[in-house]
């Protein structure tokens, strides 16, 4: 499978990474292209939705998680998903990386500080346990069922907690 397939397949199941303590996905990956249209059209709104992201961060300090744009140290481009910590200024923020880079080679601290324009991806949960943002995710479910892929009933029950 492509790099790029394998690492935009690690954002569809990073919530259960975030809440299970492990970056390992429980389902195998659904490759995806990084031009498909739907994954150009979630960054947009992803990107275009940075200010409700930020008001929502205010809200539900606790819950914020982001996909931001990484250069690793082979200078590879990766995206990866990342535990929001608390915001630095207006535009930027303290991070706990929670999907390991797969070009990164030795030690990399897990605390990250990123700025806003590395984000490719966010989402908030609010205190009734809905997903705001995640369009990336939301795009990945979209692809699947135009692909025909079957998705396992505990991803269709996640997906429902999408707003």
């Amino acid at each position: 499978m492509a790099l790029t397939g394998i690492i935009i397949a690690v954002t569809v199941f990073v919530l259960l990474a975030v809440f299970a303590g492990y970056a390992r996905p429980e389902f195998p990956p659904l490759e995806t292209k990084p031009d498909d249209p739907l994954m150009l059209e979630a960054r947009e709104k992803a990107r275009g939705s940075l200010g409700e992201f930020r008001r929502l961060i205010g809200q539900y300090p606790k819950t914020g998680i982001i996909k931001l744009r990484f250069v690793s140290n082979s200078d590879q481009v990766e995206y990866l998903w990342a535990e929001v910590l608390e915001p630095l200024g207006q535009d930027s923020y303290k991070v706990r990386l929670v999907t390991p880079p797969v070009t990164h080679t030795g030690q990399l601290d897990r605390l990250y500080t990123c700025r806003e324009d590395d984000i490719e991806d966010w989402q908030v949960t609010d205190d009734q346990g809905q997903h705001h943002g995640a369009f990336s995710q939301r795009a990945m479910f979209r692809i699947a069922r135009r692909d025909g892929v079957a998705l396992p009933k505990k991803l269709q029950d996640i997906e429902k907690l999408y707003q």
